[in-house]
């Protein structure tokens, strides 16, 4: 009986000596850990989240990652925009967004006001070569008044198609679903294409039919990308 109750105790001891070790083996099992994304996997995600979203995806938004911190800079037309960019941006992997937007209402439409003055400076150049080649054909130049009277013809194309572009973006910007969209307008040969990114199906065909009836427009090629 004595030698039952030492081997036990033995046993016991055995026990209570294994376990501290068992335990700490356990403890210091190397545990699995995730990879952060980097710097340019989370450019990338942030910008697709930008240009799959029906409001921010007609802005000019820059995205520049460093380490977790993230930096937004670019033009946004209000405060809720602004904000929401902020929201997308914070996504896995990102510790801090640095929101250096600026709010512009007028953010998209400047680039169309951009390019209504270089087409109207071109014009003028137009213009202004027309002039001095009829000045030449008074002088009795004849070739020189043939080639004015194919530079006449010429502006007056280029004139007429600006001027169409021109009436195709008042009545884009006069419509309740349309004024906010950034939408590019092109004229050849009376022939008007709309490129850009609409909200709907409906913004869409809403675009082409406000195109189709300005006047001096043969046909309208619709290019514009639905993106909800």
């Amino acid at each position: 009986m004595k030698a039952s109750k030492a081997l036990a105790g033995m046993t016991l001891v055995g026990a209570l000596a294994l376990t501290p070790a068992a335990y700490s083996a356990v403890q210091t099992t190397p545990q699995a850990t995730t990879a952060a994304p980097t710097d340019d996997a989370l450019e990338s995600r942030i910008e697709n989240l930008l240009k799959k979203d029906s409001i921010l995806a007609a802005r000019s938004i820059d995205v520049e990652a460093d380490h977790g911190r993230v930096t937004l800079t670019g033009a946004v037309r209000t405060e809720d925009e602004r904000a929401r960019a902020s929201r997308l941006a914070k996504v896995d992997g990102v510790s801090t967004v640095i929101n250096n937007l600026e709010v512009d209402p007028n953010a998209d439409r400047s680039k169309t006001t951009r390019a209504a003055e270089k087409t109207k400076e071109g014009l003028n150049k137009a213009v202004d070569a027309t002039v001095k080649g009829a000045e030449k054909a008074k002088e009795g130049v004849g070739k020189a008044a043939e080639k004015t009277g194919e530079a006449i013809g010429t502006a007056g194309d280029k004139m007429s198609e600006a001027g169409i572009s021109t009436r195709v973006k008042t009545g884009l910007a006069k419509d309740a679903i349309l004024k906010d969209i950034s939408i590019d307008v092109e004229t050849k040969g009376r022939v008007v294409t709309l490129r850009g990114t609409v909200p709907s199906a409906a913004a869409k065909t809403k675009a082409e039919e406000i195109a189709a009836r300005t006047e001096g427009v043969t046909r309208v090629v619709n290019e514009l990308v639905v993106r909800p």
